[in-house]
């Protein structure tokens, strides 16, 4: 790429990121302009103004400020609970440039994430606990670099400003979903339909933001592959995107509500044999798969093909972390492991039986 081009490529970007805190500032003046708007039309003393007055105070009150809260159905590990685990996430922490993490989780995902949680922004790092047992040591080291670079990588989705303003707009949009259901009646379908009207601009409020973080958004996705391969190595970054792609949908596909996962006595155990026995064809099947169609994991990422072309060019071959330190954190994960497969167990008995 010429220096001409990605100058220009860095200027949109920066535009992007400029527009995406206009935004972001707009739906943060939201809430203050209904709440005065609302208390102006209650002293307005009629009642048509007064009814104006009580619209506009429960606008402001549903599109007030939000903060993420503690997801449900994760196990929380304390420094006590899993020291081993702590002084690794410290260690790749340093390599990566991040904050020291206040709370490890381990749930039932095939996936794993950094995030912050409540108005102190506690960093938060949620282990699947399903991906980590599809994955060797090394590519442990790689999901969990990775995800922690997120918090030193520019991501503008885990800022406070505009990351709080996207939460409260997602929130907002799950308040105006239309959900009516064919014994509801008429009246129910009416409000409904009222409700999803009146969240139309809240949707088109996500798009443009989620239209002007996605340059910046996958770039950061880049940067935070190269923070993780400098920690794990680049052959382990470049081998756990490749489980993204051909074991982790196996993994999916073995959790979905059956009666396999009811009655499975050692969840753990069968996932790991269902996901061993998918044959070498259909792995290679699955990675042409994603070359051809462009496969991503969601929208913010590049497709996983090209960030592992990417991560195989750079020159972190071994990586800063071995895989001895990974061995030490297993046992500690073992009582929270077996609270997620009865969580797991659960969410299948409800899906199956309701």
């Amino acid at each position: 790429m010429s220096s001409e081009s990605f100058s220009a490529s860095g200027l949109s970007v920066g535009l992007a990121r400029i527009a995406s805190y206009a935004v972001a500032c707009l739906v943060h003046l939201l809430g203050p302009t209904f709440l005065v708007v609302g208390v102006y039309l209650l002293f307005r003393m009629t009642i048509f103004a007064f009814f104006l007055g009580v619209v506009a105070l429960g606008l402001a009150w549903l599109v007030r400020p939000r903060v993420p809260h503690f997801p449900a159905d994760i196990q929380p590990l304390t420094r006590e609970d899993a020291p081993n685990l702590y002084a690794l996430l410290d260690r790749i922490g340093t390599g990566v440039g991040a904050p020291r993490v206040d709370t490890v989780a381990l749930g039932g995902m095939v996936n794993a994430a950094f995030g912050t949680y409540g108005w102190r922004r506690r960093r938060l790092v949620m282990i699947g606990y399903p991906l980590w047992l599809i994955l060797t040591p090394q590519e442990r080291i790689a999901v969990l670099a990775h995800e922690m670079a997120h918090s030193s990588n520019g991501d503008a989705r885990h800022g406070l400003f505009v990351g709080s303003a996207l939460h409260s707009l997602r929130e907002l949009r799950e308040v105006t979903r239309f959900d009516w259901h064919e014994n509801d009646g008429l009246a129910n379908l009416f409000a409904q339909a009222l409700l999803a009207l009146a969240g139309l601009p809240v949707r088109v409020l996500i798009f443009a933001l989620e239209l002007l973080l996605h340059r910046s958004s996958q770039r950061a996705e880049y940067r935070a592959d190269e923070l993780g391969a400098r920690v794990a190595g680049s052959r382990a970054m470049a081998s756990m995107l490749d489980v993204l792609t051909t074991r982790l949908p196996s993994a999916e596909n073995f959790l979905e509500p059956s009666a396999v996962v009811l009655g499975a006595s050692d969840l753990w155990n069968k996932l790991q044999a269902s996901v061993a026995a998918v044959p070498d064809e259909e792995l290679e099947r699955r990675r042409q798969a994603a070359r051809e169609e462009k496969t991503r994991v969601d929208a913010t990422h590049p497709p996983t093909y090209l960030r592992m072309e990417r991560v195989r060019q750079l020159p972190y071959v071994e990586g800063e972390v071995g895989a001895a330190e990974v061995e030490k954190v297993q046992p500690e994960l073992e009582q929270a492991a077996y609270r997620v497969a009865e969580t797991i167990r659960d969410a299948t008995r409800s899906a199956l039986y309701r």
